[in-house]
């Protein structure tokens, strides 16, 4: 909550006109609702009833009117001093580690800006929510003080606690697409986990700059190493990327619209996949950002999977495939909690090409639009609405490797958990009533042995969601029925959010096949 503080400061504390301190209560704390209120009565013209006496009618009707004129202009000028403020100072305290430039590219505000009267609260408050989603801080809280009444100008305070910014971690997790594929369908083999290493450091430097490394083994053998810089110059960033990873049980094909998988008898290798790239990012302002990414892209099969399995893996019998990979992305996000959206919209698209020519191992040009919108009906009721489409605009045939559309990722329709809808383009769009029935924060006290983690935002939401989608499958159609029709999924859902970043969902889902189930979700905002 933003709160304006007010007290008796000698030199830098409220000011008269005449430059004589203004008395106030030597401490006085006002919530931002109540300031609303007062500035709104300052806002009004006010005069005072005048009574001139001992003097001639005439001279006190003259007199009169120029006093009174004089009052209306003096009204007129409080009137446009205090419609907005200035912002003279933002003073940060908290930030151990982390940049103020970075901390500073967040605000959708300045040094010297001004701000209204009418809208300050909620400019504050959006702004702390922003900083709370970089998933950098755990609080985040601003303060108003030092105003000085004679030009409306302010300091803010920025008061802040950092999160804890290293997770190295052991690796036990699942190889299946979801931890319901792995439950439902795979019945608990842990045959199917990867275990290994890995390091997450989420502000290396204190420039919001991520590392990730990744020593993995299991199900599937994984070697990772991710760098970004997102300032390196005026809102320039970069990055690099190296992946490489190893499979003896490839998901060949896909049958009822369900994945097959086959592991050879001998255990051998059948599937390795390498990437490298550099990426360059630029941050516009608070909230449009673009990036560019260049990779190389080197698939193998075994002529197992090729030959017998599936020709048609990477087309024509093929056994690897070697190709340049660009990715273009522009965001333009004005969400209020970006995390979990409380207010706001955000525009996203995309356009991804791989290979250069006819000729190359895989050649595919993609666009991908998007959008949403969350708009808050009345106190802690939210309404969320989310659009995406993806469109191969070179129309060409693609190999089963390459064909994926919905099922995968965020890219699904609840309901729909336990199956994958392939195709060349798709539709989705989803709807989602929320209903927030507690927001607070519990001190773990000595529970908790890392300071930074002591203080644990917690949030608790009721939700119920509506999801709807279409898959354009041109070639591997006969086999997979929910291609090329129109899917609805729907359910209710119970969402934890704990330290701003980590979000646990337990949904029951009904699909219009007949189906419905327990389902279990889970992301981190890293």
């Amino acid at each position: 909550m933003t709160t304006i503080l007010l007290k008796k400061v000698k030199n830098t504390s409220l000011r008269s006109p005449k430059g004589g301190e203004a008395e106030v209560p030597a401490q006085l704390v006002l919530p931002s609702t109540t300031f609303k209120l007062i500035s709104a009565q300052f806002q009004r013209p006010f005069c005072y009833p005048l009574r001139i006496s001992s003097l001639s009618h005439s001279l006190n009707a003259f007199l009169s009117t120029i006093i009174v004129l004089c009052l209306q202009q003096f009204c007129i000028g409080q009137d446009t001093v205090l419609n907005y403020v200035v912002i003279d100072e933002v003073k940060i305290v908290g930030n151990k580690l982390t940049s103020e430039n970075v901390i500073f590219r967040e605000l959708d505000f300045a040094i010297k800006d001004t701000i209204t009267l009418a809208e300050l609260d909620a400019r504050l408050d959006e702004n702390e929510k922003r900083l709370l989603s970089t998933g950098l801080f755990n609080l985040a809280d601003f303060n108003i003080k030092n105003w000085q009444v004679d030009d409306n100008h302010i300091e803010l305070e920025l008061k802040l606690q950092e999160n804890w910014y290293i997770y190295p971690s052991i690796i036990f997790e699942l190889a299946d697409r979801s931890f319901n594929v792995w439950w439902k369908e795979e019945n608990f083999d842990f045959s199917r986990v990867n275990y290994g290493v890995r390091l997450d450091h989420l502000n290396t430097t204190g420039h919001r700059d991520r590392l990730k490394l990744k020593f993995q083994r299991g199900y599937t053998q994984k070697y990772e190493l991710e760098y970004k810089y997102p300032y390196l110059y005026e809102g320039w960033g970069g990055g690099l990327s190296i992946f490489y990873s190893e499979n003896r049980e490839i998901g060949y094909k896909t049958l009822n619209n369900k994945i097959q998988f086959r592991k050879w008898e001998d255990e051998r290798k059948l599937l390795r996949r390498f990437r490298g790239g550099i990426s360059l990012s630029k941050r516009n302002n608070a909230f449009l950002r673009q990036t560019l990414r260049i990779e190389i892209h080197h698939n193998t099969v075994d002529t197992v999977v090729a030959q017998e399995l599936n020709p048609s893996y990477f087309l024509d019998g093929k056994t690897s495939i070697t190709f340049p990979y660009f990715q273009y992305e522009l965001i333009y996000d004005k969400r209020v909690f970006p995390t979990y959206a409380e207010g706001g919209y955000l525009l996203f698209t995309e356009i991804k090409k791989s290979g250069l020519s006819k000729t190359a191992d895989y050649n595919n040009l993609e666009l991908i639009l998007g959008g949403e919108i969350y708009t808050q009906i009345v106190k802690n009721l939210f309404w969320g609405n989310r659009v995406k489409g993806k469109f191969n605009l070179i129309r060409n045939t693609l190999g089963y490797a390459n064909n994926t559309a919905l099922g995968y990722g965020s890219n699904s329709i609840r309901g729909y958990e336990l199956y994958v809808m392939d195709g060349s383009d798709f539709f989705i769009a989803k709807t989602a009533l929320r209903y927030q029935y507690y927001k607070g924060i519990i001190n773990l006290g000595k529970w908790m042995p890392l300071k930074q983690l002591k203080q644990m935002p917690v949030a608790l939401n009721f939700r119920f969601s509506i999801d709807g989608g279409y898959v354009n499958e041109p070639t591997y159609k006969d086999t997979n029925s929910l291609s090329n029709k129109g899917l609805i999924g729907y359910g209710p859902a119970l969402d934890f959010m704990l330290y701003n970043n980590y979000l646990f969902s337990v949904e029951y889902n009904f699909n219009q096949i007949g189906e419905s189930g327990l389902y279990l979700q889970s992301s981190f905002n890293f």
